[in-house]
C-alpha cells in the first residue's frame, strides 16, 4: 500500500533563505530584432562583456534615469 508523502515539494525544498531574496537573480527573457542583437553581440565583444553585464547596465540605467 502507498504512503502519502509529507514532505514538501522539490522546488519548496530548494529554496534557500540564508539570501535575502533581493539579492537572488531572476531569470528574464528578452527578445530582440536581429539588427539589435547583431550590435549587442558586437559590442559585448568590442568590450569583452557578457550580454547580460550590458543588459543589467543598460536596465539599471533607464530605471535610475525614469526614477523607479
Amino acid at each position: 500500500m502507498a504512503t502519502r508523502r509529507t514532505t514538501r515539494p522539490a522546488a519548496a525544498r530548494r529554496t534557500s533563505t540564508s539570501v535575502p531574496a533581493e539579492t537572488k537573480p531572476v531569470a528574464l527573457t528578452v527578445k530582440l530584432d536581429s539588427k539589435a542583437y547583431v550590435r549587442l553581440c558586437t559590442l559585448g565583444a568590442t568590450l569583452r562583456r557578457t550580454n547580460q553585464d550590458l543588459l543589467k547596465e543598460a536596465v539599471h540605467e533607464y530605471l535610475d534615469r525614469v526614477g523607479a
